[in-house]
This record gives C-alpha cells, sequence and structure tokens, in this order.
C-alpha cells in the first residue's frame, strides 16, 4: 500500500440527445430519438419541443419526433428530477429537411417465395416474375431510411422495331391491361422503362421524380 493524491472535477450532468437514423430530421416523417442523461435514470429523464415546430412522443426507450415545418429548427428541451426537484440539461437543435426523392422499383416474388425489390441497374428480371408484378412502388430504401411513398402515376416506354418510342400512361401504382399485354409481348433480352413517376411521400409533399427505371427482360 502507498499513500497517494488524486485530483477530480465535479459538474453538473450533461443530457445527450441524438437522432439514431440520421444527423438531421425530416419533415412529417417519424425520427427516431434517444435522449438520455449520464447517471440519471431513464423514467427521471424527460424531453419536449420546445419551439413547437412538430410532436415529441415517447417510444419504448426513445422518442419519435415528427417535425412540421421544412427548413425551421426542432428544439428539444430536456429537463431531469434529481433530489426532488427538475432541472434543465439543455436544449438540442436539429435541422429539419424535407424527405428526399425515393427511387421506382418493382416489388415481385422469386422463385423461393421471398419478396424482392428490383431496382435496374442493367441486371434482368425473369419475364414470369414480370408478369406475376402488380406494379411499380416507390421508396427510400438504402440500408438507413425505409420509407414507402404513395404512386400516383407513371408512364412506361417501349420502342417498335423503328425506335419510335410508345408511352403508356397508368394512373396510379398499377400496370394497366394494356401496359400488362405490351410486357407479354416482349421477348427475352428487351428492355422498357418506366418513367415520370408522380409519388407522395409520408410528409404530404407530392413530387415528379427524374429517375428512371430500365427494366431488362430475362
Amino acid at each position: 500500500q502507498r499513500p497517494f493524491t488524486q485530483k477530480y472535477t465535479v459538474v453538473d450532468p450533461v443530457a445527450t440527445v441524438s437522432a439514431t437514423m440520421m444527423n438531421v430530421l425530416y419533415a412529417g416523417h417519424d425520427n427516431p430519438i434517444e435522449v438520455s442523461v449520464p447517471g440519471v435514470p431513464a423514467n427521471k429523464v424527460s424531453a419536449r419541443i420546445s419551439n413547437g415546430n412538430g410532436t415529441l412522443t415517447k417510444s419504448g426507450k426513445g422518442y419519435i419526433c415528427r417535425p412540421a415545418k421544412i427548413g425551421q429548427d426542432v428544439i428539444i428541451a430536456v429537463s431531469a428530477e434529481q433530489d426532488g426537484r427538475v432541472q434543465s440539461m439543455g436544449d438540442y437543435k436539429f435541422r429539419v429537411r424535407q424527405l428526399p426523392d425515393p427511387t421506382p422499383m418493382i416489388e415481385y416474388v422469386d422463385a423461393n417465395g421471398n419478396t424482392q425489390r428490383y431496382r435496374g441497374g442493367g441486371a434482368k428480371l425473369p419475364k414470369q416474375s414480370l408478369m406475376k408484378a402488380d406494379g411499380i412502388i416507390a421508396a427510400i430504401d438504402d440500408g438507413l431510411l425505409n420509407i414507402g411513398f404513395k404512386v400516383i402515376s407513371f408512364e412506361m416506354i417501349t420502342f417498335d422495331n423503328m425506335g419510335n418510342a410508345m408511352p403508356e400512361i397508368s394512373e396510379g401504382a398499377l400496370f394497366s391491361a394494356r401496359q400488362k399485354a405490351t410486357m407479354n409481348r416482349l421477348q427475352r433480352g428487351k428492355r422498357f422503362y418506366i418513367s415520370g413517376v408522380k409519388a407522395q411521400g409520408p410528409d404530404g409533399v407530392q413530387r415528379q421524380l427524374t429517375s428512371t427505371l430500365e427494366v431488362i427482360i430475362n
């Protein structure tokens, strides 16, 4: 045993507030939020939106933040109960953005009965799977977010032997009877395009997608 002297500093607890899935919050979307104060039990910690931009509701061990206005920050005020009194742990600011545009895809069931999403990119889609598909979907599906959008309309474009474009419009997400008939006539190796997709996200914003889905039939 040896005697020793060690200095240390005592500081007030500081809250930690973080968006669990992203660096920003998206308007009209349920953004998971984690709130904690080191050394303070979770049931003694509370949080609220102090500037009125949206809602913050308790969900499991965290919170769900749903901002209302794009471009206006969300300020989350955190407090904790210590020694019988409630103390402010600080305010935390998050930027609010509009959801990015989704990607058009064809959802189908493969030979093993698993649901797949065809994204184009030079890959081929079995004709049998294509003919069983009901229509297209639009979603943000990038490994971080998985957010579905409502497809309002889209255009299917094929080309005749002279290279002339033959567009066929569908109102809604489903393939029309004419589009199905056209697909059925296409041979292996042929391709068509899904473009002009109009979609609406959970934020209520309707948008015209600029991306085009190239479908190559196998």
